[in-house]
């Protein structure tokens, strides 16, 4: 394409994308759970994939992983095809490298994604889940200390909707998911930074998007390289020590050497490409969210029947959905904000074990541990629900969100 075509085409895409992204949304049309985050800029960089042709796994992936690790404070990252993927491959990254073994216990909080908990199935470990804490809705420290036997290896707190958990569990292995905590803090360090891994989602609705994708962070170069090879087949064309494998296996063609029982978990040129342009934006998005967050808090704070979930001391809030806890049946709440365009979502899978894909794990035949009580994950799952937060909205979300709640 020539200089005057490429022009013309960046024309057309502005034009067709003027107004993207979202960047003032009207709280007169509601509160939906995600405005359009993206616009000319990342599609553009998506189209210049794509008239090169090259648009598998390639530069733009490269790029973005190494600019989102520096990001978090990492020197490694494999990007993949989502957060839930994400989690697949950091366990079993770990799997292959011997530091976890079939059978050993992963501590996780009973709220969460469905793939934060199934991962670890899917892995060969037992999940040991774990009531989480009434002011954070993360994984509560105590319960996860005290659910430790010689068995367990590592534990799996969720950075839930924003909220930064605590990752100070002495000689665990802490594996972070982080999908939806992009630029939290605990004790002023960036949520990704603390663990020997963690892992990030992309999907659309999140606080930047590749529309899907994920990633991991760590600085553990050995992990790294296992989970280039887990995430491309088991080969070893991504990974650092490739020379090594060449050398030890000279009879095998060097491009299809297969070191690992791998999977294909790749991403595009086209998502590195997106990402790279979306994480110009992140750092003042986030702080949006965060004042957001804070403003709805400090409103709602004292309302007969509703528990907000105010950031909590040395955290940083990441603002990625607001929570709330209805004394009784919140089902007409909900309603009512649904019916004014404030768009509502249980608080993620809420209680996992109450969710039928867990007794499945339990037909099946898998080993699952549940330690003590679940009283706050049960109250979760019956009243909590949460709305959106996004970089677009201001006060006078926040203004309408009250309105509603307390009319």
């Amino acid at each position: 394409m020539n200089a005057t075509d490429r022009e013309t085409l960046q024309r057309i895409v502005r034009a067709e994308m003027a107004g993207l992204p979202t960047t003032a949304h009207d709280a007169a049309t509601g509160m939906p759970l995600t405005v359009v985050g993206f616009g000319a800029d990342e599609v553009l960089a998506a189209l210049d994939c794509m008239l090169t042709t090259r648009v598998t796994m390639g530069a733009e992936v490269r790029a973005f992983e190494a600019e989102w690790a520096a990001w978090c404070g990492r020197s490694e990252g494999v990007m993949v095809n989502s957060g839930s993927s994400a989690n697949l491959l950091m366990l079993d990254a770990l799997v292959e490298l011997g530091r976890l073994k079939r059978g050993d216990e992963v501590i996780v909080p009973a709220v969460g994604w469905s793939t934060t908990l199934f991962p670890i199935v899917q892995a060969g470990l037992v999940p040991v889940i774990v009531d989480v804490h009434p002011e954070s809705l993360c994984l509560d420290p105590a319960k996860a200390r005290a659910a430790r036997t010689a068995r367990t290896k590592a534990v799996m707190p969720v950075h839930l909707l924003g909220q930064a958990a605590d990752c100070d569990y002495d000689d665990l292995i802490v594996l972070e998911d982080a999908c939806a905590a992009h630029g939290a803090r605990h004790s002023g360090r960036r949520i990704g930074s603390i663990g020997d891994a963690a892992s990030f989602s992309f999907f659309f609705s999140h606080h930047i998007t590749t529309v899907e994708g994920g990633i991991i962070v760590t600085d553990d170069a050995a992990l790294a390289d296992a989970m280039r090879s887990l995430r491309a087949h088991g080969w070893v064309r991504e990974r650092t020590d490739k020379a090594r494998w060449i050398e030890q296996f000279p009879e095998i063609d060097s491009r299809f050497l297969f070191v690992s029982a791998g999977y294909n978990l790749r991403p595009t040129d086209m998502a590195g490409a997106f990402g790279r342009v979306q994480l110009r934006r992140l750092d003042a998005w986030v702080q949006q969210r965060r004042a957001n967050h804070a403003e709805w808090c400090a409103a709602l704070a004292g309302t007969p029947g509703i528990t907000v979930f105010p950031e909590l001391p040395g955290t940083d809030h990441a603002g990625f959905a607001f929570a709330m806890i209805v004394d009784g049946d919140r089902r007409p709440l909900m309603q009512k904000l649904e019916a004014v365009g404030i768009e509502t979502r249980p608080i993620s899978g809420s209680n996992l074990v109450r969710q039928p894909a867990f007794q499945r794990l339990l037909e099946h035949g898998s080993e699952v541990r549940i330690a003590g009580d679940l009283t706050v994950s049960d109250r979760v799952h019956e009243r909590g629900f949460f709305v959106g937060n996004s970089h677009a909205f201001g006060s006078e979300h926040g203004r309408r969100l009250v309105d509603v709640v307390r009319g």
